[in-house]
């Protein structure tokens, strides 16, 4: 399974466990464990359900992906011209709640977007799938 990928406006990928907690429980209402297991590696966990994120340079592949998945609202440009570094979400499935979660948190972060196993999407969008599987 393809992890999910956030394209992060910073120059270089850091560990950012206090602003992930914050966006986390104001935007969110969850509460982030987070355990660094390297400067661009941690453990997040989330009621028990735990994930991997790992933070790198955005490569050129992960820019043809997402022009792929671009659906025209200028996320794509946004990915291209100002987010220099990507963390990339462990997932278990393709309705995977706690990976999205996360991923939606670093996005509101980080300010960029997420790319899913198709499409291109900011932090609205991931809102909108975690209410529909709260409804599944």
């Amino acid at each position: 399974m393809k992890p999910f990928i956030v394209f992060a406006q910073d120059a270089s990928p850091r560990i950012r466990a206090i602003d992930w907690r914050h966006n986390a429980e104001r935007f969110f209402d969850v509460k982030l464990d987070i355990t660094e297991t390297s400067p661009t590696e941690a453990r997040i966990t989330i009621d028990g359900a735990s994930r991997t994120i790992t933070g790198r340079a955005r490569t050129d592949e992960d820019l043809r992906d997402a022009l792929a998945g671009d659906n025209g609202g200028g996320l794509y440009d946004l990915a291209d011209r100002r987010c220099k570094t990507v963390w990339c979400i462990t997932r278990e499935s393709v309705t995977d709640r706690t990976s999205l979660t996360i991923a939606a948190i670093l996005a509101s972060v980080h300010l960029g977007p997420i790319l899913t196993d198709t499409t291109l999407i900011g932090v609205r969008s991931a809102r909108i799938r975690l209410s529909a599987l709260d409804e599944a």
